[in-house]
């Protein structure tokens, strides 16, 4: 796979997913103090931040394949018969 951005872009990317999941987080946490967790606004919040969460784990996960793409995912027990 080529690497779609570039080192800068790249890096500025993963800055802005932090920092907008770290806002999020503050969002949720106020409005679930304010509303109520179970209120509608609250729920909404927490699944805005598990989005942008996931959001974040997916784009730290594509630049781990792209710096190592010849590493097998998995990798299996070797067992021999003997």
């Amino acid at each position: 796979m080529q690497y779609p951005l570039s080192r800068d872009e790249h890096a500025a990317m993963a800055r802005y997913l932090s920092g907008i999941r770290k806002q999020l987080q503050d969002v949720s946490d106020l409005f679930s103090t304010r509303y109520g967790k179970s209120s509608n606004i609250a729920e909404v919040a927490v699944k805005t931040l598990v989005s942008t969460t996931l959001l974040e784990h997916e784009f730290l996960l594509l630049d781990s394949e792209v710096e190592s793409p010849a590493e097998p995912k998995y990798q299996g027990i070797a067992t021999s018969a003997r």
